[in-house]
This record gives C-alpha cells, structure tokens and sequence, in this order.
C-alpha cells in the first residue's frame, strides 16, 4: 500500500566545489517530487579545452532525465587537472494528492472533487462508494474531475469511500479513503 504524502513539493540540490591545483569544479545534484534527476558542473577555474565525460555517455556540462541509481561525472583540463565526482539519484516519488470533500452546489467554487498528479498514472481507476457499499462512481485512464452525480443524478451530502488503483492491472498499489461532499 502506498502512503500519503502531504509535501506538495520536495526540492533536493546539492552542491559541492571541489578544488585540486587551480582546477575548480561545481556541482549541482537537483531532485524534485515528480520529475527525473538533473546534475551538471561548472567549470570555475582552469585551462582550456575542457573535457566533461558523464557515466551516461553525455559530454554536455548538465544532463537530465536520470532515473534512480548511481551517477558519476569525470572532469579535466588542459593541465591535466581533473576529477570524478560520484553521486546517487534517489527514486522520483509521485503520489497523488487527494482532495478529502468538495461542494458541488453551482457556485464555480470548489465545485468538481479534485485528485492531482493522476496524469502519472495512466492506467489508474477509481472507484467511489455509498456508506452502503454502493458504487456511486468510477473511472479510469483519464481524470476528470467528478461533479458529485451517479447517473447524472446529484447524490445526497455524505461521506463516501473511495480506492485508487494506481495501476488497474496491479491491484497490490492503492490509496484508500474518505471524500465528504457537502453542498
């Protein structure tokens, strides 16, 4: 089961000068709740030409996109300065935040119930139930956010019950709980 997270968002850099006979050497390590890792280094003091090798292949001063796992960056110049910098990506965490009630009154305020970050999950489904154990809604692959209605009917102020499959075909990841709508 996946726990919920409360931080809207996480923003991780770290950054490290290293210093070897006039050859300086930023680094910058970016991670951030959604989104893949970044990494670059700026070369602040040495000699031209300067030759930048990261453990992915790239020979660019940043890269992007990184997945989880372990990193490393090999800088050096004309002088025959250089260094390896080493680092890991933690896993990209990207849970979506649920909104726990909503007002369907007509008033153009909070008036749809809303469940952000599903567009990272396209193949989730949703399933709404009554007190009862009546399923008064249900949805899956796209999110549209729901007006409060079960058959195009307006349901009663109430507690109802949801599950969110993240992946329809993995029944293992849901997040459960309680959507209260009052009108």
């Amino acid at each position: 089961m996946i726990k919920s997270l409360y931080i809207l968002i996480l923003f991780v850099a770290s950054c490290n000068t290293l210093l070897a006979q006039d050859f300086l050497v930023d680094f910058v390590k970016t991670e951030r709740e959604c989104v893949l890792g970044e990494a670059s280094v700026t070369i602040v003091n040495g000699v031209a030409p300067i030759q930048i090798s990261w453990s992915n292949g790239s020979i660019l001063s940043s890269i992007d996109q990184l997945q989880e796992g372990i990193y490393s960056v090999q800088v050096s110049d004309a002088n025959n300065h250089d260094t390896i910098i080493n680092f890991t990506i933690g896993p990209v965490y990207c849970e979506p935040i649920v909104q726990n009630n909503f007002t369907p009154n007509g008033d153009a305020f909070n008036d749809t119930w809303s469940i952000s970050r599903l567009q990272y999950f396209p193949n989730f489904e949703l399933f709404v139930y009554n007190r009862w154990g009546q399923l008064v809604h249900h949805q899956a692959n796209e999110y549209i956010p729901w007006e409060g209605r079960s058959l195009t009917v307006p349901i009663p102020d109430a507690s109802y019950f949801y599950i969110l499959y993240l992946d329809k075909s993995d029944k293992k990841k849901f997040i459960k709980g309680d959507v209260s709508i009052v009108r």
